[in-house]
């Protein structure tokens, strides 16, 4: 019965093994983009809804690759550094497969609460000066780009932190961007000013609905497994719960 019950310990112990040893590596592509993704913490609000989606894949042991974001297109399309790329949008020119929308990003205008500017229309950001993300004008709408190719005090800026820098320093009236990375900016103080400010001291105008991205994948029955993953932490709110923490 002894010798039985051995046998059995070491054939369970050789199958747990190789269960763990079939784990396929799986090289997930995220860019280094605060708050969503930080490389120096491994950390971040789009990393952390990552990582919550492939525990729920545990067959697969993940690596993530962080790089430019504007690398992550090619790096997904050549298939040859990275199996999955996370923040990829819907008008991408992807060889691949995308997952039904995950990132969130409320895009808004910002203004000091000082300053007393009534903004409830991209119309009424005409006449004020005004710092921008890199592509903001293309992607806004067509009032918000009609109101920018006519308003000589539009720019638009490669890294955030300088629009949110140019709107506390007075040099602009409003900054446009993701209401994020304005907080992140505030609670790091990468607008680099002697006097800490919080968001009680500026104004959110809400001026347009939110806008996803996507996980692009090579793998078109992997990306089906995240989609099922998807709407499981969508119905249990689990990524809700993730987005509220931040």
């Amino acid at each position: 019965m002894f010798k039985i019950l051995y046998r059995l310990l070491i054939v369970s112990l050789l199958f747990s093994s190789s269960l763990v040893m079939a784990k396929q590596d799986l090289r997930v592509g995220v860019g280094n983009f605060p708050p969503f993704f930080v490389e120096e913490t491994q950390q971040g609000l789009f990393l952390e809804i990552t990582e919550a989606i492939f525990k729920k894949l545990p067959e697969y042991n993940v690596k993530f690759i962080y790089m430019s974001n504007h690398r992550l297109l090619h790096e997904i399309n050549s298939g040859k550094r990275i199996d999955v790329a996370c923040n990829i949008f819907s008008d991408s020119q992807l060889d691949g497969f995308l997952s039904a929308p995950i990132f969130r990003y409320t895009d808004v205008a910002v203004s000091k609460k000082s300053a007393k500017l009534n903004v409830n229309k991209s119309a009424d950001l005409q006449g004020l000066s005004i710092a921008a993300y890199q592509g903001a004008k293309d992607l806004l709408g067509e009032d918000f780009k009609k109101m920018a190719l006519a308003n000589p005090q539009y720019t638009e800026h490669p890294q955030p932190k300088e629009t949110t820098y140019m709107m506390v320093a007075g040099q602009k009236d409003i900054r446009i961007g993701d209401i994020n990375i304005f907080l992140h900016d505030l609670a790091n103080n990468h607008y680099k000013r002697d006097v800490k400010l919080d968001a009680k001291d500026f104004i959110i105008h809400r001026l347009w609905p939110d806008v996803y991205s996507h996980m692009a994948f090579k793998d078109e029955k992997l990306r089906d497994s995240v989609n099922t993953v998807i709407k499981e932490l969508t119905e249990n709110g689990t990524i809700a719960a993730i987005y509220l923490k931040y």
